[in-house]
């Protein structure tokens, strides 16, 4: 059986210091030999773009900005690979290169043995900026056994609360809908998260594996195949626009947090990751803690 090739994908508009703080990660750790390709797709292309891609060895496509989704599509349809990873200019890797060559081909397998359609891949501890999934998760759940490399400072948590209360209670009563897509945020903090809600997150190997209707589609970090991208995640946003937007543009995390996603069942795969987000020009977060240089 011929070997399926594995592509390496970055969207990119602007920023170029965040851009080379990523790329340098990835010569850092020789991120690219393990990929059969490797693509930066840049909105409103540059010269400046074209040098820094063909400096780190990417090759550089790109036109006209059209926002996250049209972008995305197109970069991933120059991918020339049968698995493509897809990533931002603000997601550097932080994990090292033998543990990141085994945790992809550990993410390949369940790929490819239909144990998952979709693989996540921003860091489940070093999650970086702009995540409050268990900021969310808290407000409904209790704590169960807190995993040891769960950091509530990370989450910008001063003061959380574990225990379960009244009000946690009763929004589990009256609120079920809301209570059951929360479920899968327990990744991001529980120790056993397949043992807290074990209907739709199971364990299988390195990786929790979770229903789609207990956990969003990500446009961040993200393994799965061309074709799975193309032809049902892309298939939908396109057919399926949303009256929200972003700068006029759709998005796909927009888009697919529906009630669509959610009834598809796709089974959603998360392990330790490799990548994390942060920026260093043109954040709209300049206070949040991913850039404090003291916390990793």
């Amino acid at each position: 059986m011929k070997k399926k090739k594995l592509g390496l994908g970055i969207l990119s508009w602007k920023a170029h210091k965040t851009l080379r703080q990523t790329l340098e990660s990835y010569k850092k750790e020789k991120i690219t030999e393990l990929f059969d390709d490797a693509v930066i797709f840049f909105g409103d292309i540059s010269n400046e773009d074209r040098k820094i891609a063909k400096e780190y060895g990417f090759r550089a496509i790109g036109e006209v900005n059209k926002g996250i989704a049209i972008n995305t599509e197109k970069l991933a349809k120059n991918i020339k690979a049968d698995y493509i990873l897809i990533v931002q200019n603000d997601n550097p890797i932080i994990e090292r290169n033998v543990f990141a060559k085994k945790h992809l081909n550990e993410a390949i397998e369940l790929l490819n043995n239909k144990t998952t359609d979709f693989v996540r891949m921003r860091h489940r501890w070093s999650i970086g900026e702009g995540f409050d999934d268990v900021k969310k998760y808290l407000k409904i759940f209790p704590a169960q056994e807190i995993d040891p490399n769960f950091s509530a400072e990370k989450h910008l948590l001063s003061n959380p609360e574990y225990n379960d209360t009244w009000k946690k209670k009763l929004t589990r009563i009256f609120r079920p809908f809301k209570t059951h897509k929360m479920k899968g945020r327990c990744i991001f903090i529980e120790k056993n998260p397949e043992k807290c809600f074990p209907k739709v997150i199971q364990k299988k190997g390195n990786f929790i594996i979770a229903d789609s209707s207990v956990i969003n589609f990500t446009d961040q970090c993200f393994l799965t195949t061309k074709d799975f991208f193309i032809n049902t995640i892309m298939n939908y946003v396109n057919t399926h626009p949303s009256s929200r937007t972003l700068n006029g543009f759709q998005v796909p995390e927009i888009c697919l947090n529906s009630k669509w996603w959610r009834k598809q069942h796709f089974k959603v795969a998360q392990g330790t990751g490799i990548f994390t987000h942060g920026r260093i020009d043109g954040s709209f977060r300049e206070n949040h803690h991913s850039q404090k240089k003291d916390i990793k």
